[in-house]
């Protein structure tokens, strides 16, 4: 991606977070103070993080960055249609609009599940969407059980099809779709000894799984544990997003808001620290374990 590119995508990532800003000002005021903020935020965070990465020239993470910022607009801009539309804007409090919406969606029957597992399905293959925004929505309408269920289906088989694109379409499909240097690199670490890296990576936060998905197919990763750690690690993962963000344990209300402020605050503080510590956290994850089988194999001998 050359300059002009770059700046292209700077330039529409800054204008979507702009209209995200307009849109929550003229169509969200009938919205609790939680709401707000998190429609403020997403986008001020978009901005300052686009410019991070652009400065950094972090191109892949531009990238994600716009395709993030496309996702909050649309997710963001249902709402506000539908806050207008709807009328949701006449009811009193956040959980009656949320009710509201959950029956709106309820209506459409399985429908409404058949999308929200399609949607799993794109998030691990395409779209590289933030695990609250793919899972918690789900808890809220069905139920955190039927959620982690339906969410778990999604990624199970998101994940199955990112490892065979790997494994039957090769590097030039992979690189295309995740850049070279991200390949090469991905491909070094979860190799023929890197099986205990791989897990570790599924179960850290700042790893992009869908590409390890595909990086394994490519690193032709036996099949058989590849879809063990997907089937052990990702359903767990899932129903701790689902449970937490349902509301049921932490409320969106009363003393809930006060602690979701300080949960997205420190999400803030551990991105920003993942974004600038990431490299060494890969090295020393890559080192410790290379190290221990080394002297497994020294053992052995």
């Amino acid at each position: 991606m050359n300059k002009k590119s770059k700046i292209a995508v700077l330039t529409a990532t800054i204008i979507l977070c702009l209209a995200v800003i307009t849109e929550s000002v003229f169509m969200m005021y009938g919205w609790g103070t939680f709401v707000k903020i998190v429609c403020y935020a997403i986008p001020a965070v978009g901005i300052a993080f686009s410019i991070t990465v652009f400065v950094l020239d972090k191109q892949p993470l531009l990238k994600s960055c716009f395709i993030l910022m496309v996702c909050a607009f649309v997710i963001i801009s249902s709402f506000a249609l539908l806050s207008v539309f709807a009328r949701l804007n006449e009811y009193p409090t956040d959980e009656q609009k949320i009710t509201r919406v959950t029956e709106i969606i309820k209506s459409t029957g399985s429908w409404g599940m058949l999308v929200y597992v399609l949607i799993q399905v794109l998030q691990v293959v395409i779209l590289p969407l933030p695990a609250v925004v793919c899972y918690v929505p789900g808890s809220i309408i069905w139920g955190a059980p039927v959620a982690t269920l339906l969410a778990s289906v999604g990624v199970l088989t998101g994940s199955v099809i990112a490892y065979f694109i790997g494994r039957l379409f090769g590097k030039k499909v992979v690189v295309w779709i995740a850049g070279s240097e991200t390949v090469e690199k991905y491909t070094a670490y979860i190799g023929s000894k890197g099986k205990v890296i791989f897990l570790l990576m599924q179960i850290l936060p700042f790893f992009p799984d869908d590409i390890l998905c595909m990086v394994a197919g490519l690193a032709s990763m036996n099949f058989a544990y590849f879809i063990t750690v997907m089937v052990v690690v990702r359903p767990a993962i899932i129903a701790l997003y689902c449970f937490l963000g349902n509301g049921s344990l932490i409320p969106f209300s009363g003393w809930g808001i006060p602690v979701w402020i300080a949960i997205f605050a420190v999400c803030i503080v551990l991105a920003v620290l993942s974004l600038k510590y990431h490299d060494r956290v890969e090295k020393w994850l890559v080192s410790r374990f290379s190290k221990k089988n080394k002297e497994e194999e020294s053992k052995e001998d």
